[in-house]
Parts: C-alpha cells; sequence; structure tokens
C-alpha cells in the first residue's frame, strides 16, 4: 500500500472513532439524568397581617364615633391600641380620649356604652362624664375593614381606667404571666397597664370590660346585661322596653301589601353616605338625634299607634334597638326592629328607593 493509501485509510479510521465516540457520548447524557431531581418550591402561603393603625385613621375613627365631642388625648404614648378585645375575631381599636363637649357626651341616649370597669357601681346607675376626665374609648371592629369599617360604630367609653404602660397582651400570654393566681376568663385580648401603682388588665368578659387586679380579684361579677344581649335577657336586666323584630320577608309582604308601616333607617352617617338606596319608603334620622325630631314634622304628626320599623347596619342590630327604645319610651306602642338590618334586606332582595339629593 503506498503511504498516501496508508494517511487516507489512518484518517477514515480516525473519523469513524470520533464520530462513534461523539455519538456514544450524547447518548449517555441524553439516557442518564442525573439521580436528585430537586422538589419545586411550594408557592409560599400569604397569611394577612392586620395593618398597625396610622394616626390619621385613628383620628377618622375618634370623628366617625363622636363627631366633635371628643379628641385623642395627645398627652399620652401610646395613646392608642389595637388588639381582638371582645373576641369576635375582628381587629379593635382602644384609644384615649379627652371630652370637648360635655352635653353631647352626655346626652340621653348616646350611640355608646359608658362604664366604669373599676367600680362596684350598678351599670344600671348612669354615669357621667365630667370635664377634664380622661377616658378609654374601645371601638368594636366590623366586617373585612375591623374598626376601619364605616359602620363600626359599636363603642364602649370606660372611665378611670386609663394608666400608664399601655400594652396589648394575648390570653396566652395573660395566663402564663399570672400562673398560679385565680383568673377570669377574657373574651380575646387584653390591655396590661400600670394603674395607680398596680400591674393590671383591662379585659372583656361577660359583654362588658372589666378590671384584673391580681391581688383582689375574686371573680367576674354576674353578666349585667347589655345590649348585645337577647331581646327579653337585655329588657329584664335593664328593665327597658321589649323590643319586637321583624324579619325581611314579613316587611316585604307588608310593603307588597300597601300597609300603612314608617320605616326609619338609623345607619350611621358614613354607611349612610356610602350607600346609594335605602329601604323603599324609609327616611333617615340620626340616633342621637331622633328624640329631638320627634318634635318636628313629619315625626310629630304620626299617630302613636302608627306601626314603625328601625333599622341600620350593626352587627347586632344596636342602633335601630336604640332608636325603638326612644320611640316606645316617647309613646309609640307598635314599634319593631328589622332583624339583620340593612345587610338582611340586600340579601332578601328587599324594595329599595335611590337616595333623596341633599
Amino acid at each position: 500500500m503506498t503511504r498516501i493509501g496508508i494517511c487516507l485509510l489512518t484518517v477514515s479510521l480516525l473519523a469513524i472513532f470520533l464520530i462513534g465516540a461523539c455519538s456514544s457520548a450524547s447518548k449517555r447524557v441524553a439516557e442518564a439524568p442525573p439521580a436528585y431531581q430537586p422538589t419545586p418550591e411550594a408557592s409560599p402561603v400569604h397569611i394577612a397581617v392586620a395593618q398597625a393603625p396610622k394616626l390619621s385613621e385613628v383620628q377618622q375613627a375618634v370623628k366617625r364615633v363622636f363627631k366633635d365631642a371628643a379628641v385623642i388625648d395627645t398627652k399620652y404614648n401610646p395613646n392608642f391600641l389595637a388588639g381582638d378585645f371582645n373576641g369576635d375575631a375582628s381587629q379593635d381599636l382602644a384609644v384615649i380620649l379627652k371630652p370637648v363637649k360635655l352635653e353631647e357626651l352626655n346626652e340621653q341616649y348616646p350611640p355608646w356604652l359608658v362604664r366604669e370597669p373599676r367600680s362596684n357601681k350598678s351599670p344600671r346607675t348612669p354615669l357621667k362624664i365630667e370635664k377634664d376626665e380622661t377616658l378609654l374609648a374601645v371601638i368594636h371592629g366590623y366586617g373585612a375593614n375591623d374598626w376601619r369599617d364605616p359602620e363600626a360604630t359599636q363603642t364602649f367609653v370606660l372611665k378611670n381606667v386609663v394608666g400608664n404602660d399601655l400594652r396589648v397582651h394575648t390570653g396566652k400570654e395573660f395566663v402564663s404571666t399570672n400562673s398560679g393566681r385565680k383568673l377570669p376568663k377574657p373574651q380575646g385580648d387584653l390591655i396590661g397597664e400600670t394603674l395607680d401603682g398596680t400591674q393590671g388588665y383591662l379585659y372583656y368578659a361577660v359583654s362588658t370590660y372589666s378590671w384584673y387586679d391580681p391581688k383582689t380579684y375574686q371573680g367576674d361579677a354576674p353578666e349585667p346585661g347589655m345590649f348585645h344581649k337577647p331581646k327579653i335577657m337585655r329588657a329584664h336586666a335593664q328593665k327597658a322596653p321589649e323590643v319586637a323584630l321583624i324579619t325581611a320577608e314579613e316587611l316585604k309582604a307588608k310593603l307588597a301589601n300597601n300597609e300603612a308601616v314608617t320605616i326609619i333607617d338609623v345607619r350611621s352617617s358614613e354607611g349612610f353616605a356610602t350607600s346609594t338606596t335605602t329601604i323603599k319608603g324609609s327616611m333617615h334620622f340620626k340616633v342621637r338625634k331622633l328624640k329631638s325630631r320627634l318634635a318636628f314634622p313629619p315625626l310629630k304628626d304620626l299617630s302613636r299607634d302608627r306601626e314603625i320599623v328601625t333599622y341600620c347596619a350593626c352587627p347586632k342590630d344596636e342602633s335601630s334597638i336604640a332608636a325603638a327604645q326612644i320611640l316606645q319610651a316617647s309613646g309609640f306602642k307598635r314599634v319593631r326592629v328589622l332583624q339583620g338590618g340593612w345587610n338582611e334586606w340586600l340579601r332578601a332582595n328587599g324594595p329599595v328607593q335611590s337616595k333623596p339629593r341633599g
């Protein structure tokens, strides 16, 4: 074989070897995946966390409930706290206030409850707010927006309970810190503070706010009868007129039959303002102004035998119950509260009308 032939044969064999090697390598890569396959990372679970209160939001809440009758007391730091103070899984707001307009704070039918947790006085005894008194208002949350919601107006005004170093404590923290002592059963978070030299706690139980002093606590008092209670229990406890209820379906039937019934909307100013409609034929009044409005038309001209239905958008119909009691105390004999209020009326597809302009 010639030298040239030998060279060509060598080159050919080398090419065949390289092609085979490449093919074999490619095949091994394709058929031999790594033994370890990383597991795809799970999508993180996002848990909604309640936002810390901002001063501007707190001021709006105070304005919503108290109008100009009280303002935030800036002498204290902190002067507001957020937590689930009544154990309903909705965030509430506790804010330190100072009175501005005593006449409005002490009106006969205020849209809040005044209590003195450290006093042994009966809750049936009306409490008056004094000039320059320091108050702790607890605004209960409502709906998805908690205490920021326009309908969040259910409020306790607490006297003589503002001390130093106010801090929110969970129920577990409270039990752990006071292990071995006789304890109440709070329904939610507590507010710990130093008051008159004693470290104690404000807590919600049996429908009101109480004070826990670890040195003197003897047990929770009997349930005092609040507006959160069922109507019969509430009536016996406070000796207030029993308030009857009417369902949305019953009221719809009355309207369909053109029966004579006066419907009074007592939703909060903000709740009324954000709505575009009201129940058909209703008229809107503020609860705090209802008694004085009875002296003027159209309420002045109503017969005391006229059937009246009140409604609001509160979690437990608090405002409409208060309005019904005002009407009953003024001599109206046939007053009922729309059970479930505005929200139930919408769910029942009850007839509505556009709000009057102005």
